[in-house]
């Protein structure tokens, strides 16, 4: 069975530290890490909220949903290289 391998052109990278806006039961703005990348959204590590929220991060489990088009990142992370498959290197035309 072949991998397809995916291509993330999104403009987020795991590990971003991401500043969010508030939404459904968030009276203020937050910030956070990437953990996952969906196709239009983020699953995002709440970090940093308002004391005011902290009843909802904590129902939240201290994650959240958010839209790309409504998150801006702060830092972004390093993004490893992609590590050279031996496969590809091997020359097998010396046979």
């Amino acid at each position: 069975m072949a991998v397809e391998e995916i291509i993330n052109d999104s403009g987020f990278n795991i590990g971003d530290f991401v500043a969010a806006k508030k939404f459904a039961n968030f009276e203020h703005d937050f910030k956070g890490v990437v953990e996952k990348i969906y196709e239009h959204s983020l699953l995002v590590l709440v970090t940093e909220n308002d004391p005011e929220d902290q009843a909802t991060v904590n129902e939240y489990n201290h994650r959240a949903v958010v839209r790309m088009s409504e998150t801006k990142v702060l830092i972004a992370a390093e993004v490893p290289e992609k590590p050279v498959d031996e496969a590809e290197t091997t020359d097998t035309s010396a046979e």
